[in-house]
């Protein structure tokens, strides 16, 4: 795991996990290696963060602990279910529709050709080369 990256089904990689305000700007990025899986880092990133109403997040954070973690917390989990868990949670529809906001938020990072393609083999490099990209969204 060397420079951050870890081996995954597609090769070597990173990944970045981040947490964004209703306005798609960065909030929280943390980088770690390909083979993390979401679930471990997902409430070291949201208690970086005040509480909020809702967290939206995708089937990767289904998880029951990171559930029980969020409604102790006040917030109320907009996570669809994994269709292999045998207690199928409800969620609501409407707020997940907002998930595209962290998508975006991606698609602005990958619009620089550095980070999308990771130019950097140090870890420590990539990632300052993302906190700058971060700076340039929340100017614009």
């Amino acid at each position: 795991m060397a420079h951050g990256i870890g081996r995954t089904k597609g090769g070597r990689n990173t990944k970045l996990h981040a947490v964004c305000d209703e306005k798609g700007r960065p909030c929280v990025l943390l980088l770690t290696p390909g083979n993390v899986h979401d679930c471990r880092v997902a409430q070291l990133c949201i208690e970086a963060m005040p509480p909020s109403a809702e967290l939206v997040a995708d089937k990767g954070y289904d998880s029951q602990a990171l559930r029980e973690w969020l409604v102790e917390r006040g917030t109320e989990p907009v996570i669809p279910p994994r269709k292999n868990r045998k207690i199928q949670y409800d969620y609501d529809r409407a707020i997940y529709k907002q998930r595209n906001v962290i998508e975006r938020m991606f698609c602005r990072f990958k619009d620089w050709r550095r980070i999308a393609t990771r130019f950097d083999r140090n870890v420590r490099n990539f990632m300052s080369t993302i906190s700058l990209a971060a700076a340039v969204i929340w100017w614009l």
